[in-house]
């Protein structure tokens, strides 16, 4: 016989009698109410300690970050969804709460029947993404699974994902190469000893209109060494289609230094 378990909810409220009575509500929806947080840090915390399936948020609480600031912050640890429930329904309060990707925003008095679909909604849709994941998503846990070094960029060149063994080849911690330019701090460059250029390619190259990816290159790690790899790139889908992001997968080629020219303008 499989026991279903409960979904787990998040309150964030100040006021407690408000905060008691909504527990009421979830609990006789069959829901289980793991924490009730009345700052913005407490609910950060308990969102990565409790680990809950929903958070239902208030706009205004105590502390030094309101609902909208706290649901950044988690944004930035989690993807649990958070449902906004506030008696504040102006302009700018709900454009301030748009831009958190919210699941959805219910002003108070909410009615219970329109809170259980919400939250139900909310959990679906966040198993469903668990389950199918986006194609970068999907890329992202292959390449913890490979030999290779892969690193995935955006198309203004900054780094958006390396894996472990990207950090090892480049000397790089991850939270050191997101967001830059990866041309600027890996240096990628052509090696004159295994890749010919075209007279095309060289023209093309003079203009400073490219960054060009060779086949083997070289780049410079963190500690200045300059390392010989080869190179194969790959544009990487977002859920609409299009292309959003390059693959970059890196195998070390051979040591030593090499000349080189630089392909950064």
């Amino acid at each position: 016989m499989i026991v279903m378990q409960p979904k787990k909810i998040l309150i964030v409220e100040d006021e407690g009698v408000v905060a008691l009575s909504l527990q009421a509500v979830l609990n006789k929806m069959g829901y289980m109410v793991v924490g009730i947080a009345i700052t913005g840090n407490e609910a950060i915390r308990m969102t990565t300690e409790l680990r809950p399936d929903v958070i239902l948020m208030d706009i205004h609480i105590k502390g030094d970050k309101d609902g909208i600031q706290t649901t950044e912050k988690i944004n930035e640890v989690s993807d649990v969804p958070v449902i906004y429930l506030t008696a504040y329904a102006d302009d700018e309060t709900v454009n301030r709460a748009l831009k958190t990707r919210s699941h959805s925003y219910l002003v108070k008095p909410y009615n219970p029947r329109e809170l259980y679909s919400n939250i139900e909604f909310a959990i679906y849709k966040r198993r469903l993404k668990d389950r199918i994941g986006t194609y970068r998503e999907n890329l992202e846990l292959l390449l913890t699974k490979v030999p290779d070094t892969g690193i995935i960029i955006d198309m203004n060149s900054k780094v958006v994902y390396l894996n472990s063994v990207a950090e090892t080849l480049t000397g790089w911690k991850s939270d050191e190469l997101i967001g830059r330019n990866v041309f600027d701090i890996l240096n990628i460059s052509v090696s004159q000893v295994d890749d010919i250029i075209d007279d095309t390619l060289s023209r093309m190259l003079s203009l400073g209109a490219i960054n060009y990816l060779p086949p083997v290159a070289t780049i410079q790690t963190k500690g200045g060494k300059t390392r010989r790899v080869d190179l194969k790139t790959g544009l990487v889908k977002d859920d609409s289609g299009e292309h959003k992001f390059i693959v970059l997968l890196l195998k070390e080629h051979a040591a030593g230094n090499v000349d080189q020219i630089s392909l950064k303008k």
